[in-house]
């Protein structure tokens, strides 16, 4: 097979819709964002059922495994993750 070498096709890109790389310091608030997010979201559903208060469950594996899942897509997905918690919180919050 021969190289067709004057076929060129110039990439266009437009700059204007470029996004600038989340920091390792964004990204570590986002996570912190989650978990208090997350804890917010659990709490939510512990007042629609009046067991009480999400402090109990600090000890918790499934909780803390929860929180851990918050984190990391808080991590990994950022502002969208983000913003998904607060109109979960949103739609389930009863006051």
């Amino acid at each position: 097979m021969a190289s067709r070498k004057g076929n060129h096709s110039e990439l266009k890109i437009d700059e204007n819709s470029l996004v600038a790389e989340t920091s390792i310091f964004s990204r570590f608030l986002n996570a912190l964002y989650a978990i208090l997010l997350g804890t917010v979201l659990v709490q939510v559903f512990y007042f629609f059922t009046g067991s009480g208060s999400v402090i109990l469950l600090f000890n918790n594996a499934f909780f803390l495994a929860f929180l851990g899942v918050c984190s990391i897509l808080g991590w990994i997905v950022g502002d969208n993750f983000i913003v998904w918690l607060k109109e979960e919180i949103g739609n389930w919050k009863f006051w």
